[in-house]
């Protein structure tokens, strides 16, 4: 498994790449938002992704939903390479439609809302995502810092797993 400084320098890569004018295409699964991202982290050509794409059915959603690691098929193996450089299911399932809240609550206003077809919103969405995935290991390390991302003071979200009772000292669930 790759580490967080990995996977951002990653989506910084790929943010560049697509902003030094790489061809983009949502309609191709090697030039599309999960394509792009699986060139960097494979060094695979747009081409032989989209061809290994093709070897599952639907798109990059339908084959993180249907993802399995023993399957042997092609698209199962090339998924597995994202997985292995930080990804997760959930990440690839959003990345289609540039649709992760914990994201998308960064993003500048002024890009808001994003087009999963617009090169230039693809780009926001890869940077900011880098900005939170730093700002959530800054916080890690640090947890008294304060850290901004795109001018405002990162807030880290979580979830309980489960809810306690009034008291939580007795660690039981409500």
């Amino acid at each position: 498994m790759a580490t967080v400084s990995r996977l951002i320098e990653i989506l910084k890569d790929t943010a560049k790449r697509l902003k030094s004018g790489a061809t983009y295409r949502w309609t191709h699964q090697g030039r599309c938002n999960c394509g792009h991202l699986a060139q960097t982290i494979t060094g695979l050509s747009p081409d032989d992704i989209h061809q290994i794409a093709l070897t599952g059915e639907g798109e990059w959603r339908d084959h993180a939903q249907t993802f399995c690691e023993s399957s042997g098929l092609a698209v199962d193996d090339l998924i597995t390479q994202l997985l292995n450089a930080g990804l997760t299911i959930e990440d690839l399932g959003h990345l289609e439609w540039l649709s992760d809240p914990k994201v998308l609550r960064w993003v500048p206003t002024t890009q808001l809302p994003l087009d999963y077809k617009r090169r230039t919103d693809v780009v926001a969405y890869f940077e900011t995502w880098a900005k939170v995935l730093a700002a959530e290991e800054e916080l890690r390390r640090n947890p008294a810092a304060n850290v901004e991302l795109n001018g405002r003071q990162y807030v880290r979200r979580f979830r309980a797993e489960t809810a306690l009772d009034e008291n939580p000292v007795s660690g039981r669930a409500a």
